[in-house]
Formats: structure tokens, C-alpha cells, sequence
């Protein structure tokens, strides 16, 4: 047998499979909790900010709250932010009007 890593879970022993399984599940509930506090972060971190105006952007693939109200002032953040279309219609300058 050349090969010996198995495709499928059923192919690995009752054994090695419980402890994937374990690990797996401890994963996804790492990843749950760390997601959790980064919602429960919006309270901590923009207290004066209406809800319906905060997005969640990245900053080098880290999720960060943005008030997109405040943002459009805030050039050092501006510039630090991951490309996105909303992103770029904030970098655009505004055409005066008469």
C-alpha cells in the first residue's frame, strides 16, 4: 500500500477518530467564542455609536468595527483598511455642490 493516509473519516480507527472528532469540536468552539467577543467588543469599543451605522471590515484579515459616519475623517484608519467596494466609496472625494 503506496499511500496510506486515509480520504475518510470511517477509514481511521475508532480511536484516533474520537480524539478528531474532540479536536474538531474544540476547534469550531474556539472559533465560536472568539467570535462572540468580538461582538460583544461593539459595546466596549464605540459606546456613542448607533448600531446601524458600524460595519465590520479587516484590517490585515483581522475584523475591526468601523463607524461609518466617523470614518470618513479618520484618514490613517481609512488607509490601513482591506479593500473592499465600501471601502473605496469612502476614498473618494465628495463632488461639491451648488
Amino acid at each position: 500500500m503506496p499511500y496510506s493516509c486515509p480520504f475518510l473519516l470511517r477509514n481511521i480507527p475508532e480511536k484516533k477518530r474520537n480524539d478528531v472528532k474532540s479536536d474538531l469540536k474544540d476547534i469550531k468552539i474556539k472559533e465560536l467564542e472568539n467570535e462572540l467577543m468580538f461582538y460583544k467588543s461593539i459595546f466596549k469599543t464605540h459606546r456613542n455609536s448607533a448600531v446601524f451605522n458600524l460595519r465590520i471590515k479587516s484590517i490585515n484579515g483581522e475584523k475591526i468595527w468601523i463607524d461609518r459616519i466617523s470614518i470618513v475623517t479618520d484618514y490613517p484608519l481609512l488607509k490601513k483598511l482591506d479593500i473592499d467596494k465600501e471601502v473605496i466609496e469612502w476614498k473618494t472625494p465628495v463632488r461639491c455642490e451648488r
